[in-house]
């Protein structure tokens, strides 16, 4: 069965997003998320461990130049003194195949293809620059790692916030690696996080998951327990199925991510929706309401980002039942 994100859409209501409607554009994260307040603690406060933790695991995402870009780095060739050229794989399938492989010695957990949907691309970045690319740039290798289970059951401590920092920062370095292969083999390679087009309908079209109640991705292997970064390219590659149950199979029967939220920013409702609530909210989208501004909004009442909707959720294993 293949199942595509686009079959919870209004066409006549839905538009590509624009970035700068999330609520990390329009509550500027930069100018207050990080209020976390030293002069309470005592220097041999044990919590400055985690707090230094939790700023160190951001460090390669923030710093790594060649995570997020679609050029060369440094205009490197893949054979010294020899002009560019495009590696000829015999068919598409050797092709995927191939790059799955690369991608998992990378360190992905999960990967998955897909053909481009052009209503995943976001409309305008965060800079107001619209989002453009190739005309063949087509595909899409979609990438998940795995953020460990235990580190996000002490959510909202730093411990927890260290691990999403973690799962950031293993994003840049698969996605940069990945999209890196991929320029070296001559072929076009955007190597993407956050930016440029939606991961999660991405990654549901790539037979990575199903969306979940709380907004996120409901993995068969880790539940929401993924960080999403992805590659878009013009190597012709094949489609992945998605044999994943609807949204209502797997969530309809269970709140339990919507009683951990602190915030209050998750519907407890039966069936999803096409109300939205706030601008951050895409309209045309049928799915459980979220407000992000409450969820950003608590974060920047602890000093951290939450992750308690993830680990409270038990996907994994209703989907493994439901899916046997």
């Amino acid at each position: 069965m293949s199942r595509k994100s686009s079959g919870y859409l209004n066409p006549e209501i839905h538009g590509r997003f624009d970035r700068r409607k999330t609520v990390f554009f329009r509550r500027d994260v930069f100018t207050g998320f990080d209020h976390f307040r030293p002069d309470t603690l005592d220097p041999g406060d044990p919590e400055l461990l985690e707090l230094a933790e939790a700023r160190a695991s951001w460090a390669l995402h923030d710093n790594y130049p060649g995570a997020f870009r679609d050029t060369l780095l440094g205009n490197r060739k893949l054979v010294h003194n020899h002009a560019p050229f495009r590696y000829e794989f015999p068919d598409s399938k050797t092709a995927t195949e191939n790059i799955t492989a690369v991608a998992k010695r990378f360190g992905a957990s999960l990967v998955g293809i897909t053909e481009l949907d052009p209503k995943w691309l976001y409309s305008n970045e965060r800079t107001g620059n619209p989002v453009t690319l190739p005309q063949n740039a087509v595909w899409v290798v979609v990438l998940a790692v795995e953020m460990n289970g235990e580190a996000l059951s002490r959510s909202p401590d730093f411990s927890a916030a260290a691990e999403s920092g973690r799962g950031y920062s293993k994003m840049a370095a698969l996605g940069g690696a990945v999209g890196e292969y991929i320029r070296l083999l001559g072929y076009y390679g955007r190597s993407c996080g956050n930016d440029t087009a939606l991961s999660i309908p991405l990654a549901i079209d790539a037979g990575l998951g199903v969306m979940g109640r709380n907004g996120l991705l409901l993995t068969r292997e880790f539940g929401p327990r993924v960080r999403i970064c992805k590659v878009i390219t013009d190597l012709e590659l094949v489609q992945s199925p998605n044999e994943y149950p609807t949204s209502e199979e797997v969530c309809s029967a269970c709140t339990l991510c919507a009683e951990a939220c602190e915030a209050d920013a998750l519907s407890s409702s039966d069936s999803p929706t096409w109300d939205i609530l706030t601008e951050s909210n895409n309209p045309g989208v049928l799915r459980w309401q979220f407000n992000p501004e409450k969820c950003f909004d608590f974060w920047l009442e602890i000093g951290r980002d939450c992750s308690n909707c993830i680990a409270a959720c038990p996907a994994a294993s209703r989907l493994n039942k439901l899916m046997c």
